[in-house]
């Protein structure tokens, strides 16, 4: 008898061991910020990957040819942030901040969905999310964290323009759920968020992403999630568009693709559906993730500036 308890102790202890290594390998995949070099300019056969490139390294020029002031902020743990801003050429109170997504910073991602803003006299605030560009931080927390670092961007800009502000949200994927997760949040001077192919909550995403990759089931994100909570200060749960979608109080434009396989369109979906203000949305076809401006130029650009001239 005591030889078989001692047996299935064994078995139990290996396979909690095995479910600890495999949550912290998640972890350690999804959470750790890589460098650059990492995941930029990786080898490819796709075309439109490559032309791609081609179109994000010239707009990345353009953008660090205009010398924006570089501008930091402090986090509510310390962190300091950075950013670029960039004043119109003719003065206005109608201000964008650009948010970037997952493996980007102010420059790379804004390339993808909001650099064109600066021919259309918008001040733009280009932010590095925490752990990207010149914004310190180890950690990708989806979104989590960077909510609650994006509301004292605004404070910022409140207070540098004296309250003559209005403000409009963009982002971009990562970016996309992190200014959806502030719509219950903002200050009045927010006058309406563009959201272009967020998700629905950061638990949700790497659900699908683990299940994706490597065929693994939820059961292994809640052991990723205890060094998540115990290293990087954040859990995989804290954060959830759809809860604040339910207090959302501006106009909301949602952006998505249906050949999304990053963040599959059911989450778009799902995210305009939770929202209770005023709200559009627009699904592009055939557009790989976070590439609807790249295959649709005209119709995307003359959607957004619509959307902007009517809430700011």
């Amino acid at each position: 008898m005591v030889p078989a308890l001692i047996t299935i102790f064994s078995i139990l202890l290996f396979l909690v061991i095995v479910c600890f290594v495999i949550g912290f390998v998640i972890w350690y995949q999804a959470v750790p910020t890589k460098p650059v070099e990492s995941y930029r300019d990786k080898p490819t056969d796709d075309p439109l990957q490559k032309e791609y490139r081609i179109f994000a390294h010239e707009r990345v020029k353009e953008l660090q040819a205009m010398g924006m002031e570089e501008v930091t902020i402090r986090s509510h743990d310390g962190l300091k942030l950075h950013a670029y801003y960039r004043e119109a050429l003719n003065k206005t109170s109608k201000t964008i901040i650009s948010v970037h997504g997952y493996q980007g910073d102010a420059f790379w991602t804004s390339t993808q969905f909001s650099h064109w803003l600066v021919d259309f006299n918008y001040n733009i605030l280009f932010i590095d999310l925490r752990s990207y560009g010149k914004s310190e931080g180890k950690y990708t927390t989806y979104g989590t964290l960077d909510s609650k670092d994006l509301l004292q961007w605004i404070n910022y800009l409140i207070d540098r323009l004296d309250g003559e502000i209005e403000i409009a949200l963009f982002g971009i994927s990562m970016g996309g759920a992190t200014v959806l997760n502030v719509s219950d949040k903002v200050p009045s001077e927010v006058k309406c968020i563009i959201d272009d192919c967020g998700y629905t909550s950061s638990y949700e995403m790497l659900k699908y992403m683990i299940y994706k990759r490597y065929h693994l089931p939820e059961f292994f994100l809640l052991f990723s999630n205890v060094f998540s909570k115990a290293i990087s200060k954040f859990s995989f749960k804290d954060n959830d568009a759809r809860i604040s979608l339910k207090g959302s109080k501006v106009p909301i434009l949602f952006i998505h693709s249906d050949q999304d396989k990053l963040v599959p369109l059911y989450m778009g979906e799902e995210n305009y559906k939770a929202c209770t203000s005023e709200k559009e949305i627009k699904i592009f076809k055939g557009a790989p993730h976070a590439r609807s401006l790249f295959m649709y130029k005209e119709e995307y650009q003359r959607l957004v500036l619509d959307f902007l001239a009517k809430h700011l």
